[in-house]
């Protein structure tokens, strides 16, 4: 229809502000641009995850949250919460622009970022926008004790280094939420600074498209829109500013006047200015450029661009051959893309952060610098618990020790969820990665764990226990006691967890684990038959090429290359830099002197034929076999099941859960688990 169609008023345009948008009589908004969005996730060139999240349900406020490789529960991250910008009235924290910037900006700043998605004008009219903010930030805030409920800012943010950050209407809300923090405090947080990009500030011309967007404001003067308006800006709330503006950028003067205002309010903090000026342009990388008008804008690619603002819009290629757009405000960059010199620009104001000179190279798993950082290379993504459709598991995580950071990830079967006094076997999980890297809320475990549940009918619980180097074994083994016995608290269905006290036979309990996960849950099973563990009845283990060595090569391993077996004693040198060598009973059972005390009776060991650790696998049976014929009086007279997966590598099963030695070795582990 339409929609100046006279025969139903309610259709003809009430306003009209190009480039932005367009309002009818029934209320309808028409936006031109920013209403393009991109899903959450790894980002494949940077390795930053992100995730969505809802802060007010009534409201609809949300936020998309990024969390850079870097980030471990040891290093604390800074904590940067950005405002987008488009005139208050267009766009969203989750336009593909701003997804592509702050993944971007999150990994090369090495910065937690919360990118608030606050409500629009003029559905909702100023000062929505930054009551908004204003909520967002006092959730993310919440958090500074640990006891937040979401995990990725619990575990990995800095709330005594905050900045406030937004480009052109965002860097007006930020420099607003600045002086709010000045004005009313953020119990828990420090705002260290506030960086603003083409902010977006009023002075004394009339602006319709404002007074339409914020029917309430007091006028030019409003400081709100014109900070150099207001008597209080001395009261700013941090300590440190940095004002960005564009040469070409038609909002450059008022950057610079409220940069001057800042000087002369008598605010004693940090102020900087940086100035984009205009280059040549590279001729291969543009795609487009437009023609300016009152409107700076970043417009949809869609769009008619022509028409509306100074932009400049480049086509980058990455390797995997994905085709990216990257709009750049009123200025133009010989560097291909533009994007990353304006997050070069913006990266020196977080300095101090970047990490040091590499003390262990420990690829592929991870990177250890000399200032006790530590970026790893892989096991950093993350999903959340859930109901699976495809195995029809339900699965929730469980803080076992807030003061620890400990937790665990149960799954329960379709047979528990239907029958709500069903008893089923208990799977406690330990997962691989050298003690080093990986997750129980890692996709590769969380996929696994819903097969192996789902198959054999068992409710699992997954450990996820510290990870070295910052937290150096046997703090692993230590995490992993302290999760046993919590389980075993809920013997007599007393315990915190209703999963556990309904459906756990905790008189049929089994441990399994992967690699470094494997050694947990054999040392786990040591303990419960030397230390004992009331409440729980331990009937066997499985332990998946498990994590062991020695300083005594055995078998095929004197003919593997140097370099692989280098790693393996660099990787448990640096997680437990303690250990006396590669005859620690924690890596090699055969110099173990407890190892008779093991707490069950049946152990299943999986081998891959290719794996390093092989050899360490069937030593491991000759080991508790001769365990066996010393016949001590309450030593260990049980059995050992080998199972060897032909032309396999190491954890191969975690790479292709359906191939067939994957689905052979599941089979086994189930009927290992049901054996009478």
């Amino acid at each position: 229809m339409d929609p100046n169609s006279i025969s139903n008023p309610n259709h003809q345009i009430l306003r009209e502000f190009p480039p932005w948008l367009r309002v009818y009589k029934d209320g309808r908004v028409e936006r031109f641009m920013g209403t393009e969005t991109t899903a959450a996730g790894t980002h494949p060139l940077t390795g930053v995850q992100s995730k969505d999240i809802t802060i007010d349900p009534q409201t609809g406020l949300s936020a998309r949250l990024f969390l850079p490789k870097i980030a471990s529960r040891d290093n604390k991250l800074p904590l940067l919460i950005y405002t987008h910008g488009g005139a208050f009235c267009v766009c969203t924290a989750f336009h593909p622009f701003y997804h592509d910037h702050l993944n971007t900006l999150a990994a090369q700043a090495n910065v937690v970022v919360v990118s608030v998605d606050y409500r629009l004008a003029p559905e909702h009219p100023l000062p929505i926008a930054y009551d908004d903010t204003w909520a967002a930030i006092q959730w993310a805030s919440a958090h500074s004790n640990g006891n937040g409920p979401e995990p990725w800012l619990n575990n990995h943010a800095d709330f005594r280094r905050v900045y406030f950050a937004g480009d052109s209407a965002g860097a007006n809300i930020a420099h607003n939420m600045a002086m709010r923090v000045g004005s009313e405090g953020l119990p828990g947080s420090n705002l260290t600074g506030i960086v603003l990009v083409h902010p977006f500030f009023g002075n004394e011309r009339k602006d319709e498209l404002m007074e339409f967007l914020f029917p309430t404001m007091s006028g030019l003067d409003d400081p709100k829109i014109n900070p150099a308006k207001d008597p209080n800006l001395r009261r700013l709330g941090c300590r440190r500013v940095m004002v960005m503006v564009a040469e070409k950028d038609f909002l450059r003067d008022r950057g610079r006047n409220y940069y001057e205002a800042m000087k002369k309010s008598g605010w004693e903090g940090e102020l900087e200015m940086a100035e984009a000026e205009a280059e040549e342009l590279g001729h291969d990388e543009v795609i487009n450029v437009n023609v300016n008008d009152e409107y700076g804008c970043v417009p949809d690619l869609g769009s008619d661009c022509n028409k509306h603002a100074v932009n400049v819009i480049f086509k980058d290629v990455d390797p995997k051959g994905n085709v990216h757009f990257h709009c750049c405000e009123n200025i133009a960059f010989k560097e291909k893309p533009c994007f990353d010199k304006f997050v070069k620009a913006q990266f020196p104001y977080f300095k101090g952060h970047e990490p040091s000179e590499v003390a262990q190279d420990l690829s592929p798993l991870a990177i250890v610098y000399k200032d006790g950082r530590v970026l790893r290379l892989l096991g950093n993504d993350v999903v959340p618990p859930s109901f699976d459709p495809e195995t029809n598991v339900l699965s929730k995580d469980v803080v076992v020790s807030h003061e620890s950071a400990i937790s665990v990830r149960i799954y329960l079967p379709k047979i528990a969820q239907s029958d709500p006094t069903r008893k089923l076997p208990l799977l406690v999980y330990f997962h691989g990665g050298g003690f080093v890297i990986e997750t129980a809320s890692s996709p590769t475990y969380h996929n696994y764990l819903n097969d192996v549940v789902s198959a054999s009918n068992v409710v699992a619980v997954s450990v996820d226990y510290r990870l070295a180097p910052e937290h150096p074994v046997p703090i692993a083994h230590e995490d992993s006691w302290t999760s046993l016995r919590w389980i075993a608290s809920h013997a007599g269905g007393n315990g915190s967890e209703e999963f556990l006290n309904r459906h756990a036979d905790l008189d049929k309990v089994f441990f399994a684990g992967d690699s470094a996960g494997a050694n947990l849950a054999h040392h786990m099973a040591i303990r419960v038959g030397s230390d004992g563990l009331p409440g729980l009845k331990l009937e066997g283990i499985v332990l998946i090429h498990p994590y062991f060595w020695g300083s005594e090569l055995i078998g095929s391993e004197k003919t593997r290359p140097a370099e692989e077996r280098s790693l393996v004693e660099r990787i448990w040198r640096v997680s437990c830099p303690t250990t006396e060598g590669s005859d620690d009973p924690i890596i090699n059972p055969e110099k173990d002197p407890k190892v008779g005390k093991m707490g069950c009776k049946r152990v299943l060991v999986c081998v891959a034929e290719k794996d390093l650790f092989k050899e360490r696998g069937w030593n491991y049976k000759e080991v508790m076999e001769k365990e066996k014929k010393k016949k001590k009086k309450g030593e260990w007279d049980g059995s050992v099941e080998v199972m060897e997966a032909k032309g396999e590598n190491h954890v191969f099963h975690l790479m292709n859960l359906k191939c067939d030695n994957a689905v052979a070795m599941l089979n086994r582990i189930v009927s290992f688990i049901h054996q009478n």
